[in-house]
């Protein structure tokens, strides 16, 4: 075999038989062709250069760019991949001239490695072609036409980042100017490449049937098949307008294929997605040519219509739309009533089998193309499309996903709009299709969404207000009879049609809570649409196909079309969602209103249905007005009062606010509102509200008038006179004075229960700010503030009694409310007075106090929460505040005259330590602030020595012994009796305070104004 020559080895210089072949083939023809692989197809490109030929062709590449070419050709991914990568580095790194030496043989192992099973070498090869392209720019170009095939199949990738490295390459390659030039240059090579793939290859000649397995060969197969789809899309797509009509041209052999037209109907979702799409960029862009083959496309799109793949789903329904719009007698290509219809029918029975999002946008589109043919007889056709749409609305998927519902609603009002747009008139078929639109499609509608709950909250009550306002609009046109009289006929049927049900729902003694509460929603959305839709409402979907998304990004997509603009149908539609103006049908749905209001009161009095009573207190909420108050009243002889509002609270509310039974009350708070809303003047609501305030109701009604006040401004200004008034000052006063006092007698469990709702209403009334000012007047905040401080005072008296705990709790969440949310609130004497109570219980042990731990531990928060309000307040106001100075005398009356103990010392400590340092964590403290404190704190020198005096010897025992101290006369309170004392000195407590807060500023590092002052001073401390 080697003969004389032996076997050839690595490295051998002297080439093989087939070696010398390739170097004439080379001299003859001009390139440098190379081995092929397994077969010897066009499809099958497996290449790897001849090496070691002549001495021409072995300077044409490097021996390190031999070797990784080499590997390219390997079975092994790993090693296919790992090559890949060495090569991209190589392209970057080499010089220009060595890297050219590739591009003889790159085309043919692009062609064929591009394709590769495993999508990380299909990246990495795409990732690499882009660093041969930068690295030899312009010297690519002869071999373009062998590449750009499938470097723009490469580019349509099923695996995105392959498909976004190739993108990149490309653009690399080409700036956008010229991109379209390229292409045009390769038109004929692209084409071929793809119709081989689309019509003559096989997974056993893409890939080695020996060598492969069928799956890998089938799946590889598919993948090609989808990218050569969407490349053709793609060229199409960047063709220039010019050069379509050539394309076009040799595109008809690849329409003249039936295989080409079965790729709609293939197994794989993939296929039939990218066939759609294709379609649809040749509508746009061919026309004649699919009008030309409109007796393949319109089977293969319209027949297709209920594929229910959501990978298909979105391109199906764009490519149907553009066929209607592009084929003007697609209808008679298709066997409509047998074919295309009971797909469509079956689709919108399923609710569009959880894709209503994608296909309800394009119903109205694709109605709109159906022709009167197809749609008779009219009454007929239109009942069916309706009641299936109705019937998709309630299948279980629909019900459960809140966006495929409003998908199917929206789709159901936006046809019946056009439905009736398109048959006005007064002719017989015209009234019987305007009567059925309304009394057997929406009224029924309306009514099963008023029952279920999962649907009550859905667009259905938006979209039908928005449609009356059309219709009041359209009935209100003076210059056509014949569109005034139809919608007028249409709202009058609507609003009987709308009576009826909600006085079913009504009329009704165990009536449905949430039944009521969904005509209370309805009602009020009709009453006042406009604000209503724009804060619930979706934005409306518009009809744009994929390639709008990405038009700003992608030229390819520049000449989207918008299926609500490409027919006369959607201009109408259009037209009447234009400017009109959103007016409430005022007069029939207040007569509802006021029918429905009469027939709540009667069940209301007669069956003491509170469900009734809530519905009513709903319904006054939107619809508070005399006249709907004068059906609700008793018809008397004699009138006291002339407004029907005011009779009703005195003959009605007042009764019902009285029952003590009753533990819901905050509906009937909103009725009391609605009356003021129809009272005439403020004098005539103070005068109410006062007279509530009297009376002997609950507590919490009271609180909950309040709390409405607060949560809506509208209701504080009904109320704001009565607020700041003083009948309810003097109420709440008079309240704080019972629960301080009471509650400190009353046993734990009887105070928490029965006096919550009462602290919460001092709390509410203290904390709350309208506007920066005090809910109620300052002059009984501050007389508040004074009942709490001085329950607190008695606290200590009472805690051996063991009732202080709730009244202490309650007063502790009222400080610390009142202390965090109303700015300047330590500004008031009263309340740097409470604080200063809060301070000093904190600042005494618990054997003095007798409090628990769970009060101690809430009145530190409570303090806490009033010196940080207070030196956030030092900070801003710049005002000397009374409570620091106060508190200091006060800790150092405590370190000079009380018996303190060490535990009492380390509390006293504590707190004092808790306040400096809040001080010296707040930036915009002034110095002074802290060194007045400080000075108040810190004893005169009178004091030191009176302190110094009352020391006892005991501290000279141990120098006495030691001979390093001598006495040589008798000292001032030194009795030679040592002995332990019962408490500690004073000196020795005021010593260690200080000498804590030295050390506390020194680690903040505080500069004072004076420094050398300030520092004598904590070195005397």
């Amino acid at each position: 075999m080697g003969g004389k020559n032996k076997q050839r080895t690595k490295g051998n210089v002297r080439p093989s038989s087939s070696g010398r072949t390739a170097e004439l083939l080379a001299k003859e023809q001009g390139t440098v062709p190379g081995f092929v692989g397994f077969g010897t197809s066009s499809s099958d490109l497996g290449y790897v250069p001849a090496i070691q030929g002549a001495e021409e062709i072995d300077s044409l590449i490097d021996a390190d760019f031999r070797m990784v070419l080499r590997k390219l050709s390997k079975k092994d991914v790993i090693t296919k991949l790992k090559a890949m990568q060495e090569f991209g580095v190589m392209c970057k790194e080499r010089e220009t001239e060595i890297v050219k030496g590739v591009l003889p043989y790159w085309p043919r192992i692009y062609c064929k490695i591009s394709l590769d099973h495993d999508r990380r070498v299909r990246e990495a090869t795409q990732q690499a072609f882009e660093q041969l392209i930068l690295k030899v720019r312009k010297h690519l170009a002869p071999h373009l036409k062998s590449i750009m095939g499938y470097w723009l199949i490469a580019q349509c990738d099923i695996y995105s980042p392959a498909a976004s490295a190739a993108q990149e390459a490309f653009e690399k390659a080409f700036p956008p100017s010229k991109q379209s030039e390229a292409l045009v240059f390769c038109k004929d090579e692209i084409l071929n490449v793809l119709q081989d793939n689309l019509l003559k290859e096989t997974p056993d000649t893409l890939s080695d049937p020996q060598a492969v397995p069928e799956e890998e060969r089938e799946a590889k197969f598919h993948r090609i098949i989808t990218c050569s789809l969407l490349s053709l899309k793609k060229l199409l797509c960047m063709m220039p307008s010019t050069e379509i009509k050539s394309l076009e041209e040799r595109l008809k052999t690849l329409f003249s294929q039936n295989k080409f037209w079965k790729y709609g109907k293939h197994n794989i979702a993939q296929i039939r997605s990218a066939f759609f799409e294709m379609v649809s960029t040749f509508c746009k862009h061919i026309p004649e040519s699919m009008n030309a083959e409109a007796s393949r496309v319109c089977p293969a799109v319209l027949l297709s219509i209920d594929d229910s793949d959501a990978v298909v789903c979105l391109a199906l329904w764009e490519a149907a739309l553009h066929v209607l719009t592009t084929v003007e007698d697609c209808w008679n290509h298709v066997n409509a009533k047998k074919g295309v219809l009971p797909k469509l029918w079956t689709v919108l029975q399923e609710g569009g089998r959880g894709l209503a999002t994608v296909i309800y946008p394009n119903i109205l589109p694709l109605i709109s193309k159906v022709p009167h043919n197809v749609a008779d007889p009219k009454l007929d056709f239109l009942t069916t499309f309706f009641t299936s749409i109705v019937k998709g609305l309630f299948t279980e998927r629909a019900m459960v996903c809140r966006s495929e519902s409003s998908a199917i609603i929206s789709a159901f009002m936006e046809c019946l709009q056009f439905t009736v747009l398109q048959n006005i008139g007064e002719e017989e078929e015209q009234v019987k299709i305007q009567e059925m639109l309304v009394n057997v499609q929406l009224i029924p509608l309306i009514n099963t969404v008023i029952k279920e709950p999962k649907l009550q909250n859905g667009p259905l009550f938006y979209e039908v207000a928005d449609m009356l306002n059309v219709w009041k609009t359209k009935a209100e046109i003076t210059n056509d009879d014949r569109t005034s009289l139809t919608f007028q006929r249409m709202l009058s049927n609507f609003w009987d049609g709308l009576s009826n049900i909600c006085v079913e729902h009504v009329a009704v003694m165990d009536a449905d809570e949430k039944s009521l509460a969904a005509v209370s929603s309805l009602l009020q959305i009709l009453q006042n649409p406009e604000n209503k839709m724009r804060r619930n409402r979706k934005k409306p979907v518009n009809i744009r196909f994929a390639e709008d998304r990405k038009a700003e990004i992608n030229t390819e997509h520049e000449n989207f079309i918008d299926m609500r603009t490409s027919n006369e149908s959607s201009n109408i539609i259009h037209e009447i969602h234009g400017k009109h103006t959103c007016l409430p049908q005022i007069e029939p749905l207040e007569d509802l209103v006021c029918k429905l209001a009469e027939l709540s009161i009667v069940y209301t009095s007669q069956q003491t249905s509170d469900q009734h009573l809530k519905f009513l207190s709903a319904l006054l909420s939107n619809f508070a007005s005399s006249k709907v108050f004068q059906v609700l009243v008793e018809e008397r002889d004699y009138i006291q009062y002339e407004n029907p509002s005011i009779q009703f609270l005195y003959e009605k509310l007042i009764d019902w606010l009285k029952e003590d039974w009753r533990k819901e009350t905050d509906f009937l708070v909103d009725i009391l509102y609605s009356i003021l809303h129809c009272c005439s003047n403020t004098i005539e609501r103070e005068n109410i509200l006062n007279d509530l305030t009297k009376m002997d109701l609950k507590w919490n009604i009271l609180l909950q008038i309040i709390q409405k006040a607060c949560s809506n401004s509208e209701k504080h200004s009904l109320s704001s006179t009565w607020l700041k008034g003083d009948v309810l000052g003097e109420k709440l006063v008079s309240l704080a004075n019972d629960l301080c006092n009471i509650s400190l007698k009353m046993t734990i469990a009887s105070a928490e229960s029965f006096h919550s709702e009462q602290w919460t209403l001092l709390s509410l009334v203290l904390s709350q700010l309208i506007k920066n000012e005090s809910l109620i007047g300052e002059v009984y905040v501050k007389r508040i503030i004074d009942k709490l401080q001085a329950a607190l005072s008695k606290a200590k008296d009472l805690s051996e009694a063991g009732n202080t705990e709730p009244s202490v709790s309650f007063i502790c969440d009222i400080a610390s409310s009142f202390f965090t949310s109303v700015k300047g609130c330590l500004m008031m004497p009263s309340s740097e007075d409470l604080l200063f109570t809060i301070f000093q219980l904190c600042a005494q042990s618990q054997d003095v106090t007798r409090l628990s731990d769970f009060l101690v531990n809430k009145l530190k928060h409570t303090w806490l929460c009033g010196i940080t309000s207070l030196v956030h307040q030092l900070s801003i106001l710049h005002k000397e505040s009374s409570f620091l100075q106060k508190s200091a005398f006060w800790v150092k009356n405590q370190l000079q005259t009380s018996v303190l103990d060490v535990k009492s010392l380390q509390v006293l400590i504590s707190v004092v330590n808790d306040l400096l340092t809040t001080l010296l964590e707040a930036e915009d403290v002034s110095a002074c602030v802290l060194k007045d404190y400080i000075e108040w704190l810190t004893p005169s020198q009178t004091e030191w020595e009176k302190m110094r005096e009352s020391l006892s010897s005991e501290w000279l025992r141990k120098p006495l012994l030691e001979g390093r101290l001598s006495i040589n006369c008798e000292l001032p309170g030194t009795d030679h009796k040592f002995c332990i004392p019962a408490k500690l000195p004073s000196h020795l407590c005021t010593a260690a305070l200080l000498s804590r807060m030295a050390l506390l500023i020194l680690e903040k590092e505080v500069v004072f104004e004076n420094p050398e002052l300030e520092r004598r001073k904590i070195d005397n401390i």
